[in-house]
Formats: structure tokens, C-alpha cells, sequence
């Protein structure tokens, strides 16, 4: 289960990625939310001291460099993403309703556990039948009570019948 969660994540990130490449646009180049044009120095601060320099004309290469790489690797960026969140989701959904229906059935052998043999229905009660005095039970003990009268008839043609 972990794995897929590990699959959807993996896959949103691709998503993420390929979505922040798509809205970048090579001939805007900004500085700190400013936009530069050419001629212009992007200085980089921290802690009130300058750590680096960026020239508009390195920016923009930079920006165009990032521009080509998704143009060349960005539709089959998308695609992986699309495919392994689908699949982590999938998978997700799949453990989970199995093991659903794996609680479901434990809790059904359980009941059926707790009542040995056929439930039985409640409100209603069993039918016993008990044979009537002088009358002999089902099946009768002595074998089968042989039927008074003549033997039963025979269907088909004359000596065929078998007796």
C-alpha cells in the first residue's frame, strides 16, 4: 500500500513539474518579480550582502535553455505523470476495497462461527413433526409398508414390460 501511495506522489510530482515548466515564459525575464530588460544586473542578497550576479543576457539563456529542454522532454514529462498517478490511484483504490471485502468476509465467518449449522430465522419457529399415536414414524422402521391391492400397471406394448 505504501508503494502506491510512494507511485501517486511521484506522479503528482511529475504533474507539478511539467506544469511550472509549461507557464514559463522565455522572453519575459524577471529579477525579484520585477521584469529586466537589456542592459540589466540582477543582484542576488542575503543577509544584506551580495552573493551573486546575473546579467539579463545570462537570464534569458538560461530561460531559453529551460524553454527547449521542456519543448524536447515535456510531453513525455506529462505523460509519465499522468500515467503513474492514474496507476497509484488505481492501485489505491484497489488495496483498499479488497481489504474491505477481506473484513467483510472475516466478519461473516464469524457469524456464521457463532451459529453452528443453518440460521435460523427469528419470529418464526421449526416445524416438529411428531407421528400421531399408533401412527409409525418417517421412515417407517421395518422398511417399506407394502401397498394393498394389484401390482401397478406396466406402460408400453405387451412383453416389453419387463415382468
Amino acid at each position: 500500500m505504501k508503494r502506491w501511495v510512494f507511485v501517486l506522489v511521484v506522479g503528482i510530482g511529475f504533474l507539478v513539474v511539467t506544469l511550472l515548466f509549461s507557464r514559463e515564459d522565455p522572453n519575459l525575464i524577471k529579477c525579484g518579480g520585477r521584469i529586466m530588460s537589456p542592459g540589466d544586473v540582477c543582484e542576488t542578497t542575503k543577509n544584506g550582502r551580495t552573493t551573486g550576479e546575473d546579467t539579463y543576457a545570462e537570464m534569458k539563456a538560461a530561460a531559453e535553455s529551460r524553454a527547449e529542454t521542456f519543448r524536447n522532454h515535456g510531453l513525455w514529462m506529462a505523460g509519465v505523470g499522468v500515467a503513474l498517478t492514474g496507476l497509484g490511484a488505481t492501485m489505491l483504490i484497489r488495496g483498499k476495497r479488497r481489504k474491505d471485502r477481506a473484513i467483510a468476509a472475516a466478519r461473516q465467518d464469524v457469524q456464521w462461527q457463532a451459529q453452528p449449522g443453518f440460521p435460523q430465522q427469528q419470529g418464526f419457529p421449526q416445524p416438529q413433526w411428531q407421528p400421531a399415536p399408533g401412527q409409525q414414524p418417517y421412515p417407517p422402521q421395518n422398511g417399506w409398508p407394502r401397498q394393498p391391492g394389484p401390482p401397478p400397471q406396466q406402460f408400453g406394448p405387451p412383453g416389453h414390460g419387463g415382468s
